[in-house]
């Protein structure tokens, strides 16, 4: 599973030319999995582990607490939006069983991702080590943090924001701020053009956004980049989502929180927070939290 699929932009082109609306926005995007396609992953791993260190069986696994798994925020994201700046601190959780454990004991990992900077000028990506990596139960490795400073393309530098004409689509409360999504945008330029398509499906197994309806729009790294408040695709039936309970959670983001016109402090933008973001512990116990 690509742990950047929760990252991905929408599809739908620009229409028409929009004043700059770039006040200061905060985005706090969060999702759960599907509890026993978790549970079924964290026995995957226990199996693995034991396999790797030659012991035998073992017993029933004692998870954690359904409780536990339910809340537990399988990907998260934060991101900042302040006119030239933006920046987007991305997580993704897992409950496995710990390769540096003798006995394979459950440990909760993670994994980190993040990108701060200004949309003509200089920005730091950082990451942590990958799930896989952390999980190499044949080549344990030793967690690490990789940094490296980028030159935004000048493709999206001084050109005028546009936005999409949302006429006659429906918007819908996403938790504090209204959306629409990125499917009805495309199925209706699409249908001004003489073609036939459909818009949102709420039970499509298909990656959709629904877009902030007030639609300020960004230019980061060259690339146009509107406000995703949440995210839809249907699970129904999905093996792999049924084997470790994870696809749901990169497809069904939900808004947290947000924030639209309270300042945004210039350290959010900073290479400094990439690297104290990407630098936390990549393994945690589970203590009481069964």
């Amino acid at each position: 599973m690509a742990f950047l699929l929760c990252l991905a932009a929408p599809l739908a082109s620009a229409a028409a030319a929009a004043e700059d609306s770039r006040t200061p926005i905060y985005i706090h995007r969060a999702a759960t999995g599907n509890l026993e396609g978790l549970k079924n992953g964290i026995g995957l791993t226990v199996e693995a582990c034991r396999a790797a260190k030659n012991l035998p069986p073992g017993g029933p696994v004692k998870l954690p607490s359904d409780e536990y798994l339910r809340k537990l925020q399988v990907v998260e994201s934060e991101e900042y939006f302040d006119k030239a700046s933006h920046a987007g601190y991305n997580t993704y959780r897992k409950v496995a069983a710990d390769p540096a454990s003798g006995s394979c004991e459950l440990a909760l990992f993670t994994e980190r991702h993040a990108w701060a900077g200004q949309e003509c000028g200089q920005a730091t990506n950082g990451g942590s080590a990958s799930m896989k990596e952390l999980l190499d139960y044949e080549n344990p490795v030793v967690p690490k943090v990789e940094l490296n400073t980028v030159a935004a393309s000048r493709a999206g530098c001084g050109k005028k924001a546009k936005a999409y004409d949302l006429t006659g689509l429906p918007a819908e409360d996403a938790g504090g701020a209204r959306c629409v999504w990125d499917s009805d945008v495309v199925a209706k330029s699409m249908r001004e053009a003489g073609l036939t398509a459909e818009g949102h499906k709420k039970d499509s197994p298909a990656a959709d956004y629904c877009l902030y309806e007030r639609q300020p729009i960004y230019v980061y790294n060259g690339h146009h980049e509107l406000v995703v408040l949440k995210g839809s695709g249907s699970t129904q039936g999905d093996v792999l989502d049924g084997l470790l309970g994870e696809t749901t959670a990169f497809l069904n983001d939900r808004l947290l929180s947000m924030t639209d016109g309270t300042p945004i402090p210039a350290e959010r933008f900073s290479a400094a927070a990439v690297r104290s973001f990407v630098s936390q512990p990549a393994k945690t116990s589970l203590g009481d939290r069964r």
